[in-house]
């Protein structure tokens, strides 16, 4: 049986992106209104009113931008 890990919030997605809150909220909604945008943060989601994230989604991202030869 596969185990479940924690989603993480709005806050510890800034802490591990080292970013204000705001601007993780913000990159939320432009790749939820924009899902093609490369510079939203297409890995949130809503959960009830929450945005969340999977912690493997959060560093897949990080990684692929972190190898990517496009800045954005």
């Amino acid at each position: 049986m596969n185990t479940l890990e924690p989603l993480l919030n709005v806050n510890q997605v800034a802490e591990l992106l080292n970013v204000k809150t705001r601007t993780v909220y913000d990159l939320a909604k432009l790749a939820d209104s924009e899902p093609s945008n490369p510079k939203g943060l297409g890995f949130m989601f809503r959960v009830g009113g929450s945005w969340r994230a999977r912690p493997k989604d959060v560093a897949g991202w990080l990684e692929e931008r972190a190898t990517s030869p496009i800045r954005y």
